[in-house]
């Protein structure tokens, strides 16, 4: 608890520079402030003029149809949709705040049947108060996701077997389609590999030249994830503070893929006409090892009830594309088998974003951003939980993937203590109408950092990760962030379509 102090009081200093340099430099021109508000709210929140002026009002939708290609999940379809309720200019909260209302809905299925279906509900300043809900139901469905261990171990960069050879020669740094591709041949099964026969697993088999089994699943499990989340906020000090409480329950179910058959290639004539490629069992996964060596709980799933506290310090000017301002928070997050859970365990996660507009006079909006988090979990953790960071704007999943790290596989690196940053430049180059929607286009090249540590006592500045790459944002009447990044580290190269700023 110490290092969390001391992560506190520096981050909050960190925070009190920042924003005594944005409120110096920053040149938007604000109305008058509004006299008629239910309460008070800090000059912080209140948005530029131009913003206010092309703020839509009333309802309104946005949304696009969901494509994606990835060779692990599939092709993916699905929707992804916005509603909004803005208000109108005579409200005296319009001019404070994104929206009145918003819900989001995604649909979205993959030919693998990966499945990531989502239905949230955001009302801030309810019924004009200062109390602020939100409600979160997903239905996730993972049949392929990764999973490189546990710890700093994670952190080793990856390595094969030649043509999974045991005893060929071993590719170190690797790169992840290099060891995707060679953990797809045959090797010589043991007596202690798994086969499964009409759905049970059985081992024991004679070693011989005819026994051949494959790690083509190796570093990957199935999980299902029925979840629903709930949180009340209530601003204080003219709305920079929020105090938040929240709830958390759902179920993890867990399949490996142990003797499943799957695609295998043959080693020594897969490139040529006549060969023994086809099916063969998938060996021991990493999982399974991982378990087996009692490094890990939670192999056969469970439920996961948690209880949520947070504080948060926020004086952004707009939460979906801040011009300015700092965001901080600090959750703590409680399961325990007296919620229902069946898992004894505790987080603590702080997580803080700069936004800052250096040269407010050449350029409408160029916003420097940056983010940087840090999480210690601790007790009975299962290891799907390790990668899960609440924040009170939504969870935060593992070190590499959409939002982290963006140039790692999803979750490539997690364990007990992570520490991660982001660093983006964000150059609205142009803006325009078609008919009464407003879209602005963005550029913004990013760099990631990131790594984990199985002592947080040993936090440091060395040993962390890279990525970088570049992003283009779409600016829908201002709340809706449509997000294309392309991002590059020393395993992968990788593309993201999703929805809103990574943070």
């Amino acid at each position: 608890m110490k290092l969390i102090s001391s992560l506190f009081l520096i981050l909050s200093y960190l925070n009190y520079i920042s924003a005594q340099e944005i409120k110096s430099n920053f040149a938007c021109e604000k109305p008058e402030e509004r006299k008629d508000l239910p309460f008070s709210i800090d000059t912080s929140k209140h948005m530029c003029r131009k913003d206010i002026e092309d703020k839509k009002e009333g309802w309104y939708t946005t949304g696009l149809p969901l494509l994606n290609s990835d060779p692990n999940e599939g092709f993916g379809y699905g929707l992804g949709m916005f509603v909004f309720q803005n208000g109108f200019k005579s409200d005296p909260l319009f001019e404070y705040t994104p929206y009145r209302t918003k819900v989001f809905l995604q649909l979205f299925n993959t030919t693998k049947n990966a499945q990531y279906h989502q239905l949230s509900f955001d009302l801030p300043f309810f019924l004009n108060s200062k109390w602020r809900l939100r409600t979160d139901f997903y239905q996730t469905i993972t049949p392929t996701t990764l999973y490189f261990g546990i710890g700093e171990s994670s952190m080793n960069s990856l390595w094969y077997y030649t043509k999974n050879q045991p005893g060929a020669e071993i590719v170190n740094n690797a790169n992840y389609s290099e060891q995707e591709q060679n953990l797809q041949y045959m090797k010589p099964g043991s007596n202690e590999s798994p086969i499964r026969i009409h759905n049970s697993v059985q081992s024991g088999f004679s070693e011989r030249d005819s026994f051949r089994t494959t790690d083509t699943l190796y570093n990957r499990y199935h999980i299902e994830m029925p979840q629903v989340a709930m949180s009340t906020e209530r601003s204080f000090w003219d709305g920079r503070i929020r105090l938040v409480s929240g709830l958390r329950g759902g179920k993890n179910i867990i399949k490996t893929f142990d003797g499943k058959w799957v695609d295998a290639k043959d080693p020594l004539l897969d490139s040529f006409p006549i060969n023994s490629s086809g099916k063969a069992p998938n060996d021991k996964t990493r999982l399974t090892e991982d378990w087996e060596a009692n490094k890990i709980l939670g192999y056969y799933g469970g439920y996961v009830n948690t209880l949520r506290l947070g504080i948060v310090f926020d004086t952004r000017d707009f939460e979906p594309d801040p011009n300015r301002g700092v965001f901080w928070e600090a959750t703590f997050e409680k399961a325990s088998k007296h919620f229902g859970s069946d898992f004894n365990f505790q987080k603590y996660f702080i997580h803080s974003k700069f936004f800052y507009s250096p040269f407010p006079n050449l350029f409408h909006k160029l916003v420097l951003a940056s983010r940087f988090g840090f999480i210690v979990s601790s007790g009975d953790v299962p290891f799907f939980e390790y990668r899960n960071m609440w924040g009170t704007e939504g969870n935060i999943s593992g070190l590499g993937g959409l939002r982290i790290l963006r140039g790692y596989k999803q979750d490539r690196f997690i364990g007990r203590s992570m520490g991660f940053g982001n660093l983006e430049i964000r150059w609205k180059f142009f803006q325009f109408r078609l008919g009464d929607e407003l879209f602005a286009l963005n550029l913004v090249p990013f760099f990631d950092f990131g790594r984990v540590w199985d002592d947080e006592h040993k936090l440091g500045l060395i040993g962390y990760n890279y990525s970088k790459g570049l992003g283009f944002r779409i600016a829908w009447n201002q709340s809706t962030i449509i997000m294309i990044d392309y991002a590059i580290s020393r395993e992968d190269r990788q593309l993201f379509v999703n929805f809103n700023h990574s943070f």
